[in-house]
């Protein structure tokens, strides 16, 4: 508990980021344990690390990674704390970066020390890697490393890292979602420009009255929903755990969503169902009384995993309007979904059987795992901390805190499942 305490006492909030102080204390941890850590750095200063514990077998299998970033979304206003005290209350550890993700950062990094000081042979090499800028697109951390530093990720049998999604029912935890595939970002810019001048002057096609205007058409319009392929194998697998009305409800899914009747679904079915697009920023005019020559929008959709992109643009484009120009801050190209053949997933499942099943889940948010899979490099996102909505409700909001119970709970149980992974006897890579 006192390292994640440390952990979140550095502020890493993106942008700047400001990685290398994480860094640079997660390799102090582990070198007082023996294992060296390398910092690598993007060409703009964005620190990342790497350790690689080796197998200690003649023939070992395939490697296992174990990743989070370091960086953290801005804290915002009106905490109960400070958001980077590492505080505890109530038996509660409070910090920006508590739940997302610096508490897997610190489980995952246990794990690895825990690995090197058991006598047991090591079947396969295990590597820690904690990474940048994942909070504001991943482009100077995940992806950077993986397109600087190839070989780092050569004769990898699977990464482990953030995506899972839980289902608890009060205490009960239902299943184990491991995050297998999960939507594209498309961040746009748009641009509008226009005659400036005084507040009072009679101008009604105002660079801010033409965005206003295309971004009300934008919006007005319901976005169509549909089940993709990884989509249905995410509710045909929950279906089975649960049984019951989510079993009838999926067997009803299709006709439902001809009817449009989606008030019956769960959010985060509905969230897997459609393209999502919500402007998150506006910018204009400095005053009241300025007409301003530009206005700009921030748009943050996400894609289904086959949505065609270029189509999607052209229709926002004609919805749009003239006068306004579309900038793409952010995309990320269609890959496929992660298998669950994997020897590391069928062992996970089996670890987390004790508890509850697992489920390969879809999931609406983004992760670094994008940019694995790209490269065709196994990648699952698991979340070992069962939290309730209490928790979950301060990521990327205000008061993000983790119980200690269930952060000392999820140690255990990650060291325990990389044990499993690194020593045990299961074939396979």
């Amino acid at each position: 508990m006192r390292l994640l305490r440390r952990y979140l006492e550095i502020d890493t909030t993106n942008p700047p980021g400001n990685e290398a102080a994480g860094a640079r204390l997660l390799a102090a941890i582990l070198e007082r344990h023996g294992i060296a850590a390398r910092l690598l750095s993007s060409p703009s200063g964005r620190t990342s690390l790497y350790a690689r514990l080796p197998a200690t077998v003649a023939e070992p299998r395939a490697a296992l990674v174990l990743s989070h970033h370091i960086d953290v979304v801005p804290a915002g206003d009106d905490w109960q704390v400070p958001p980077f005290s590492g505080r505890v209350l109530d038996g509660t550890i409070w910090g920006r970066g508590a739940v997302d993700v610096k508490s897997l950062g610190i489980a995952q990094l246990l794990a690895l020390v825990r690995v090197a000081e058991d006598h047991a042979p090591r079947r396969r090499d295990l590597v820690y890697l904690a990474v940048a800028d994942e909070e504001t697109g991943g482009r100077e951390g995940m992806g950077w490393l993986i397109a600087a530093h190839p070989e780092l990720f050569d004769g990898v049998a699977a990464v482990l890292g953030e995506g899972g999604a839980n289902r608890a029912i009060g205490e009960r935890l239902v299943w184990w979602g491991i995050e297998v595939d999960q939507k594209r970002p498309l961040w746009l810019r748009l641009h509008a420009h226009g005659r400036g001048g005084h507040g009072a002057m009679p101008l009604l096609e105002t660079a801010t009255h033409t965005l206003i205007q295309g971004l009300a058409r934008l919006t007005a319009e319901r976005p169509a929903l549909r089940v993709t392929p990884s989509a249905r194998a995410f509710f045909a697998a929950v279906a089975g755990v649960e049984g019951g009305a989510t079993a009838r409800l999926y067997q009803r899914l299709d006709a439902l969503l001809e009817a449009g009747g989606t008030s019956s679904l769960p959010p985060y079915w509905l969230g897997v169902l459609y393209d999502s697009l919500n402007v998150t920023k506006l910018q204009s005019s400095s005053g009241i009384n300025i007409i301003s020559p530009d206005a700009y929008a921030w748009i943050d959709s996400r894609l289904l995993p086959d949505t065609d992109q270029d189509a999607f643009l052209r229709k926002l484009l004609q919805r749009l309007g003239k006068g306004i120009e579309v900038e793409i801050l952010l995309e990320a190209p269609p890959v496929a979904a992660t298998p669950t053949d994997n020897e590391i997933y069928r062992t996970l499942a089996r670890q987390l059987a004790v508890r509850a099943p697992t489920v390969p889940i879809m999931i609406a948010g983004i992760t670094d795992n994008r940019y694995l899979r790209a490269r065709n490099v196994p990648a699952y996102g698991w979340n070992p901390f069962i939290l309730g909505g209490g928790a979950m409700s301060g990521v990327h909001g205000k008061n993000e805190r983790i119980p200690r119970d269930a952060f000392l709970r999820g140690v255990e149980l990650v060291v325990r499942v990389v044990r499993a992974m690194v020593q045990g006897d299961a074939g396979g890579g």
